[in-house]
Protein backbone atom coordinates (compact mmCIF):
# COMPACT_ATOMS: atom_id res chain seq x y z
CA UNK A 1 0.00 0.00 0.00
CA UNK A 2 2.67 2.25 1.19
CA UNK A 3 4.52 1.25 -2.31
CA UNK A 4 1.74 2.00 -4.54
CA UNK A 5 1.48 5.68 -2.40
CA UNK A 6 5.08 6.23 -3.36
CA UNK A 7 4.66 5.26 -7.01
CA UNK A 8 1.28 7.60 -7.05
CA UNK A 9 3.65 10.55 -5.70
CA UNK A 10 6.36 9.55 -8.11
CA UNK A 11 4.07 9.67 -11.25
CA UNK A 12 2.56 13.08 -10.28
CA UNK A 13 5.79 14.50 -9.78
CA UNK A 14 7.24 13.26 -13.21
CA UNK A 15 4.02 14.51 -14.87
CA UNK A 16 4.68 17.48 -13.38
CA UNK A 17 7.55 17.62 -14.37
CA UNK A 18 6.79 16.63 -17.92
CA UNK A 19 4.12 19.38 -18.04
CA UNK A 20 6.61 22.03 -16.88
CA UNK A 21 8.84 20.86 -19.27
CA UNK A 22 6.24 21.13 -21.98
CA UNK A 23 5.07 24.26 -20.90
CA UNK A 24 8.88 25.89 -21.18
CA UNK A 25 9.44 24.50 -24.67
CA UNK A 26 6.05 25.87 -25.91
CA UNK A 27 6.81 29.39 -24.56
CA UNK A 28 10.35 29.44 -26.16
CA UNK A 29 8.42 28.31 -29.68
CA UNK A 30 6.15 31.21 -29.12
CA UNK A 31 9.15 33.71 -27.69
CA UNK A 32 11.48 32.68 -30.58
CA UNK A 33 8.11 32.93 -33.00
CA UNK A 34 7.56 36.77 -32.25
CA UNK A 35 11.35 37.08 -32.24
CA UNK A 36 11.99 35.67 -35.54
CA UNK A 37 8.45 38.07 -36.71
CA UNK A 38 9.17 40.76 -35.37
CA UNK A 39 12.90 40.18 -36.93
CA UNK A 40 11.07 39.82 -40.30
CA UNK A 41 8.98 42.79 -39.67
CA UNK A 42 11.86 44.91 -38.73
CA UNK A 43 13.48 43.69 -41.58
CA UNK A 44 10.30 44.91 -43.73
CA UNK A 45 10.51 48.35 -42.74
CA UNK A 46 14.46 48.79 -42.78
CA UNK A 47 13.53 47.35 -46.44
CA UNK A 48 10.79 49.80 -47.47
CA UNK A 49 12.60 52.66 -45.91
CA UNK A 50 15.59 52.02 -47.73
CA UNK A 51 13.35 51.77 -50.90
CA UNK A 52 11.79 55.11 -50.21
CA UNK A 53 15.25 56.56 -49.20
CA UNK A 54 16.15 55.37 -53.02
CA UNK A 55 12.88 56.49 -54.46
CA UNK A 56 13.60 60.07 -53.06
CA UNK A 57 17.03 60.23 -54.11
CA UNK A 58 16.58 59.43 -57.89
CA UNK A 59 13.16 61.61 -58.06
CA UNK A 60 15.78 64.23 -56.33
CA UNK A 61 18.78 63.24 -58.77
CA UNK A 62 16.00 63.81 -61.45
CA UNK A 63 14.91 67.31 -60.64
CA UNK A 64 18.24 68.20 -60.22
CA UNK A 65 19.54 67.29 -63.77
CA UNK A 66 16.22 68.61 -64.97
CA UNK A 67 17.05 72.21 -63.15
CA UNK A 68 20.48 71.41 -64.33
CA UNK A 69 19.77 71.63 -67.80
CA UNK A 70 16.99 74.24 -67.93
CA UNK A 71 19.60 76.47 -66.00
CA UNK A 72 22.10 75.26 -69.01
CA UNK A 73 19.55 76.45 -71.52
CA UNK A 74 18.51 79.48 -70.05
CA UNK A 75 22.28 80.39 -69.96
CA UNK A 76 23.08 79.35 -73.12
CA UNK A 77 20.42 80.64 -75.01
CA UNK A 78 18.22 83.58 -73.57
CA UNK A 79 21.35 84.94 -72.18
CA UNK A 80 22.96 85.13 -75.29
CA UNK A 81 20.05 86.57 -76.83
CA UNK A 82 20.29 89.65 -73.59
CA UNK A 83 24.02 90.11 -74.50
CA UNK A 84 23.64 90.44 -77.99
CA UNK A 85 20.89 93.21 -77.53
CA UNK A 86 22.61 94.46 -75.36
CA UNK A 87 26.15 95.14 -77.31
CA UNK A 88 23.62 96.39 -80.48
CA UNK A 89 22.14 98.89 -78.02
CA UNK A 90 25.53 99.95 -77.00
CA UNK A 91 26.75 100.31 -80.31
CA UNK A 92 23.54 102.56 -80.98
CA UNK A 93 24.35 104.80 -78.08
CA UNK A 94 28.08 104.95 -79.25
CA UNK A 95 26.44 106.39 -82.52
CA UNK A 96 23.79 108.57 -80.55
CA UNK A 97 25.10 109.39 -76.78
CA UNK A 98 21.92 111.82 -76.15
CA UNK A 99 19.63 109.34 -76.63
CA UNK A 100 18.58 108.96 -73.11
CA UNK A 101 15.76 105.71 -73.87
CA UNK A 102 18.84 103.90 -75.22
CA UNK A 103 20.78 104.52 -72.00
CA UNK A 104 17.67 103.28 -70.13
CA UNK A 105 17.32 100.17 -71.86
CA UNK A 106 20.66 99.34 -71.81
CA UNK A 107 20.47 99.66 -67.90
CA UNK A 108 17.19 97.47 -68.53
CA UNK A 109 18.71 94.43 -70.50
CA UNK A 110 21.94 94.32 -68.23
CA UNK A 111 19.99 93.91 -65.13
CA UNK A 112 17.47 91.27 -67.03
CA UNK A 113 21.20 89.77 -67.24
CA UNK A 114 22.13 90.09 -64.14
CA UNK A 115 19.00 88.86 -62.95
CA UNK A 116 18.73 86.00 -65.14
CA UNK A 117 22.21 84.93 -64.53
CA UNK A 118 21.42 85.09 -60.48
CA UNK A 119 18.07 82.92 -61.39
CA UNK A 120 20.21 80.06 -63.27
CA UNK A 121 22.41 79.93 -60.41
CA UNK A 122 19.47 78.70 -57.91
CA UNK A 123 18.30 76.44 -60.72
CA UNK A 124 21.41 74.76 -60.98
CA UNK A 125 22.37 73.70 -57.06
CA UNK A 126 25.64 72.65 -57.60
CA UNK A 127 26.50 76.44 -58.44
CA UNK A 128 25.47 77.29 -55.27
CA UNK A 129 28.11 75.78 -53.41
CA UNK A 130 30.75 77.46 -55.08
CA UNK A 131 29.82 80.05 -52.94
CA UNK A 132 28.39 78.56 -49.58
CA UNK A 133 25.02 77.76 -48.86
CA UNK A 134 24.57 81.09 -46.38
CA UNK A 135 25.13 83.24 -49.71
CA UNK A 136 22.23 80.91 -51.85
CA UNK A 137 19.66 81.55 -49.08
CA UNK A 138 20.88 85.88 -49.26
CA UNK A 139 20.14 85.00 -52.73
CA UNK A 140 16.81 83.71 -52.04
CA UNK A 141 16.13 87.02 -49.85
CA UNK A 142 16.77 89.34 -52.76
CA UNK A 143 14.44 87.41 -54.93
CA UNK A 144 11.82 87.48 -52.35
CA UNK A 145 12.81 91.36 -51.50
CA UNK A 146 12.57 91.79 -55.65
CA UNK A 147 8.75 90.43 -55.92
CA UNK A 148 7.98 93.89 -53.78
CA UNK A 149 5.27 91.78 -51.50
CA UNK A 150 7.24 91.07 -48.48
CA UNK A 151 9.83 92.84 -45.77
CA UNK A 152 12.29 90.16 -45.36
CA UNK A 153 14.37 90.33 -42.38
CA UNK A 154 17.60 88.21 -42.53
CA UNK A 155 19.83 87.74 -39.55
CA UNK A 156 23.00 84.77 -39.18
CA UNK A 157 25.38 84.28 -36.24
CA UNK A 158 26.91 81.63 -39.03
CA UNK A 159 29.46 82.53 -41.23
CA UNK A 160 29.32 79.27 -42.81
CA UNK A 161 27.27 76.08 -43.34
CA UNK A 162 29.74 72.88 -44.02
CA UNK A 163 27.35 70.05 -45.13
CA UNK A 164 27.74 66.92 -47.35
CA UNK A 165 27.58 68.02 -50.91
CA UNK A 166 24.25 66.44 -51.56
CA UNK A 167 22.72 67.45 -48.20
CA UNK A 168 23.62 70.89 -49.10
CA UNK A 169 21.54 70.67 -52.26
CA UNK A 170 18.83 69.26 -50.52
CA UNK A 171 18.59 71.96 -47.91
CA UNK A 172 19.00 74.43 -50.45
CA UNK A 173 15.67 72.58 -51.86
CA UNK A 174 13.69 72.83 -48.70
CA UNK A 175 14.55 76.69 -48.21
CA UNK A 176 13.02 76.99 -51.18
CA UNK A 177 10.32 74.95 -50.92
CA UNK A 178 9.29 76.74 -47.52
CA UNK A 179 9.64 80.07 -49.30
CA UNK A 180 7.76 79.00 -52.20
CA UNK A 181 4.84 77.89 -50.01
CA UNK A 182 4.81 81.57 -47.88
CA UNK A 183 5.02 83.17 -51.52
CA UNK A 184 2.08 80.83 -53.06
CA UNK A 185 -0.11 80.54 -49.59
CA UNK A 186 0.58 82.74 -46.65
CA UNK A 187 -0.37 86.17 -48.24
CA UNK A 188 2.22 87.27 -45.04
CA UNK A 189 3.85 91.04 -45.09
CA UNK A 190 6.76 90.11 -43.09
CA UNK A 191 9.24 86.93 -43.12
CA UNK A 192 11.83 86.65 -40.68
CA UNK A 193 15.01 83.87 -41.61
CA UNK A 194 17.38 83.64 -38.71
CA UNK A 195 20.38 81.13 -39.00
CA UNK A 196 22.40 80.19 -35.20
CA UNK A 197 24.52 77.44 -33.88
CA UNK A 198 23.82 75.74 -30.47
CA UNK A 199 26.18 73.50 -29.51
CA UNK A 200 27.04 70.87 -32.05
CA UNK A 201 23.93 71.82 -34.31
CA UNK A 202 22.36 74.38 -37.09
CA UNK A 203 19.11 76.00 -36.27
CA UNK A 204 17.64 77.79 -39.64
CA UNK A 205 14.16 79.38 -38.06
CA UNK A 206 11.91 80.90 -41.23
CA UNK A 207 9.13 82.60 -39.61
CA UNK A 208 5.49 84.50 -41.39
CA UNK A 209 2.94 86.41 -40.31
CA UNK A 210 0.62 85.28 -43.00
CA UNK A 211 -2.81 83.09 -42.55
CA UNK A 212 -1.41 80.19 -40.91
CA UNK A 213 -3.47 76.99 -41.11
CA UNK A 214 -4.41 74.28 -38.43
CA UNK A 215 -2.80 70.92 -38.72
CA UNK A 216 -5.35 69.21 -36.27
CA UNK A 217 -8.21 70.75 -38.54
CA UNK A 218 -10.47 67.33 -40.10
CA UNK A 219 -10.34 69.45 -43.40
CA UNK A 220 -6.38 70.42 -43.80
CA UNK A 221 -4.54 68.00 -45.96
CA UNK A 222 -0.90 67.95 -46.09
CA UNK A 223 0.11 68.76 -49.46
CA UNK A 224 3.38 67.14 -51.09
CA UNK A 225 5.57 70.12 -50.55
CA UNK A 226 5.10 69.50 -46.39
CA UNK A 227 5.50 65.77 -47.53
CA UNK A 228 8.55 66.25 -49.41
CA UNK A 229 9.65 68.35 -46.44
CA UNK A 230 9.50 65.36 -44.40
CA UNK A 231 11.09 62.77 -46.07
CA UNK A 232 13.91 65.61 -47.08
CA UNK A 233 14.31 66.08 -43.34
CA UNK A 234 14.72 62.54 -42.56
CA UNK A 235 17.22 62.32 -45.31
CA UNK A 236 19.93 64.59 -44.20
CA UNK A 237 19.06 63.87 -40.47
CA UNK A 238 17.62 66.29 -39.69
CA UNK A 239 14.46 67.46 -37.32
CA UNK A 240 11.77 69.51 -38.78
CA UNK A 241 9.15 71.24 -36.83
CA UNK A 242 6.49 72.86 -37.95
CA UNK A 243 3.92 75.48 -36.10
CA UNK A 244 1.11 77.27 -37.39
CA UNK A 245 -2.44 79.01 -36.08
CA UNK A 246 -5.25 80.41 -38.13
CA UNK A 247 -4.22 84.04 -38.76
CA UNK A 248 -0.74 84.38 -36.94
CA UNK A 249 1.43 83.03 -39.35
CA UNK A 250 4.09 80.11 -39.64
CA UNK A 251 7.02 79.48 -38.29
CA UNK A 252 9.46 76.39 -39.52
CA UNK A 253 12.42 75.12 -38.42
CA UNK A 254 15.23 73.04 -39.22
CA UNK A 255 17.73 71.40 -36.77
CA UNK A 256 20.72 69.79 -37.74
CA UNK A 257 24.34 68.55 -37.07
CA UNK A 258 27.04 70.26 -38.97
CA UNK A 259 30.58 69.00 -40.08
Amino acid sequence: MEASKKDIIVAILVGLVFIFLFCSLMIMVVINFVRRKRKILLEKQEQEAAFQEQLLQSQIEMQEHTLKNISQEIHDNVGQVLSLAKMNISILSLKDPSNVKLIDIKELVGKAIVDLRSLTTGYHGEGLLEAGLIHAIKREVVQLEKTELFKVSFTTAVTEIELEKNKSIFLYRMIQEILNNILKHSAAKNINISIFREKENIHIQIADDGKGFDKTDSGFRAGMGLNNLNKRAAMIGATLTIDSKIKEGTSVELIFHSL
